[in-house]
């Protein structure tokens, strides 16, 4: 791995003032795959208006309504500005205002005590998931410190794990067809997304290939927003994806449309997905999807004779029992008819393993020793046996941020018996008393999108965005890499990679050997 990092533009290193006026480009910091540019207007210091940013080649200038009221959600009134200490019983959204000399002293005391108890480091849990998609916010300072402490690590495996598997098992990593290539398809596949509510800037380049013919048809069960503005709508029974992809493959086998060469030259494994697909006939596809033969015959038979199919899937049909192998079942539909060749032809679920950003230099795991794993959908169970149910001693505290555990996890009535623990000490760093704040014995104002900088990568398109912060904290309000620095100072960890400032976090994202991100500064 290369040593030299490339320079920063004479542009990031400028000082931030609260009186620097004008329009500021960032990013949307939501979990969705559009990741927006944004173009966020500053007058005497505060933000006045976000708008998306017309030259971004994918988002073209237009934000959805969540993030158009960006500005309310950073100035609302119900804002975190100050940390607050527990007032009264866990769970009764008591608190009382604290300084953040006061908070750290706190929280630097229990979390040490805890970690040369006889329980170690590893009784002390960091639980984040993605209330940012940013990486400095989301995985530098608080992966590091964590490292360095020996806490227990989190498998985040609560969204998208079995498709992005799939994809792996299939073509090799979570990369799918470029939704710039769209409008050269000629036929349109919207498998289980809603696509117009969902992944909203595809949108307009779905609507360049059907004025060039392409039919666009939804497979959703149900008739959602976007399915109504299709050409069709196939209305399949839930969690009979891959039963459908077969079907599909066995009318291609059947009229002959596979592409041979690209099989031949570019596949592992088609003579048994051959003999495979031979067993799902249209009758017996319809049985189990719901939809009739003709239909499955028809489809099928099309997408065969397409030059450059595009399908769209989302991790709706990979939530259920074989929801991984379904999006692998579909991602190999492409590989039978070449689609891939060209321009508009293939099939996205995530483009996010294009950016191959340095995470390794962000996190740093090398730090601490090896450690146990608790994956974060049994995070009840966690917090309800001695052993966390992995082995090893209970989980003593839990450092909650980018999540919302007691209104997202599952199992949520064991979830909130554990954090109801009087022996469990919790921090949470957010923007607002969400559920999980309410159970915090300790809670601390985290700044938004709007105050800090960060780097973002696309899960539906293929394009790096900085977020510069247009505005100062708002109160006293930081961003999280701060946070878990003035935790660890606190802490006596002395470490000089807990010093790390954002900008050179966001220069060692950067430093990276793949051709992918070459130039990219």
């Amino acid at each position: 791995m290369s040593t030299a990092a490339p320079p920063i533009p004479s542009e990031l290193t400028a000082p931030f003032t609260t009186t620097r006026d004008g329009v500021v480009r960032g990013a949307c910091p939501h979990d969705c795959p559009d990741t927006c540019a944004m173009l966020v207007t500053v007058e005497d210091g505060r933000a006045t208006r976000v708008a998306g940013d017309p030259d971004h080649p994918f988002t073209q200038g237009f934000l959805c309504a969540k993030v158009n009221r960006y500005i309310e959600r950073t100035y609302h009134p119900d804002r975190l500005t100050t940390p607050l200490r527990r007032a009264g019983p866990k769970g009764s959204g008591q608190f009382a205002p604290i300084s953040w000399n006061e908070a750290l002293d706190e929280i630097a005391s229990r979390l040490g005590d805890i970690a040369r108890s006889s329980d170690g480091p590893e009784a002390i849990l960091p639980y984040s998931y993605a209330g940012t998609m940013g990486l400095v916010q989301g995985e530098t300072m608080d992966h590091r410190l964590f490292h360095l402490l020996g806490a227990s690590k989190l498998e985040r495996t609560i969204c998208a794990t079995p498709g992005i598997t799939g994809m792996r098992m299939t073509v090799g990593a979570a990369v799918g067809a470029d939704g710039e290539g769209v409008p050269q398809s000629d036929l349109i596949l919207l498998w289980g997304t809603n696509t117009l509510t969902a992944n909203p800037h595809l949108w307009p380049f779905i609507l360049r290939a059907r004025e060039r013919g392409a039919p666009i048809i939804c497979i959703d069960p149900i008739r959602t927003r976007t399915a109504m503005q299709c050409d069709e709508w196939l209305g399949i029974r839930p969690g009979t994806d891959a039963a459908l992809a077969l079907g599909i493959m066995h009318v291609v086998f059947a009229l002959g449309l596979e592409d041979h060469d690209y099989l031949e030259r570019h596949t592992l494994g088609h003579a048994e997905m051959r003999v495979r697909a031979a067993e799902w006939t249209p009758e017996r596809t319809a049985g189990t999807t719901g939809l009739s033969a003709d239909v499955i015959r028809s489809l099928g038979e099309r997408y065969g004779r397409a030059r450059a199919a595009f399908i769209r899937v989302n991790y709706g049909l990979q939530r259920h029992a074989g929801g991984g192998m379904a999006v692998r079942t579909i991602a190999c539909l492409p590989a039978v008819t070449g689609h891939w060749r060209r321009a508009g032809g293939g099939v996205q679920l995530s483009t996010s393993a294009n950016f191959q950003f340095n995470r390794a230099a962000l996190q740093r795991a090398d730090l601490g020793p090896a450690t146990r794993t608790i994956n974060m959908i049994r995070l009840g169970e966690a917090l309800a046996e001695p052993n966390a149910g992995v082995g090893g001693p209970p989980v003593r505290a839990l450092v909650v941020f980018n999540s919302n555990p007691a209104a997202v996890a599952p199992d949520r009535n064991a979830v909130l018996k554990g954090l109801a623990r009087e022996d469990l000490f919790t921090v949470v760093l957010e923007h607002f008393r969400t559920d999980t704040a309410d159970w915090a014995d300790i809670v601390l104002p985290a700044t938004t999108q709007l105050e800090h900088w960060d780097i973002h990568f696309a899960y539906g398109h293929h394009y790096v965005t900085l977020n510069r912060p247009s505005i100062a904290p708002v109160g006293e309000s930081k961003p999280n890499s701060e946070i878990f620095r003035l935790i660890a100072a606190r802490m006596g960890v002395t470490d000089p990679i807990m010093q790390d400032d954002d900008l050179t976090l966001i220069r060692q994202a950067l430093d990276s050997q793949s051709p992918k991100l070459e130039g990219v500064t």
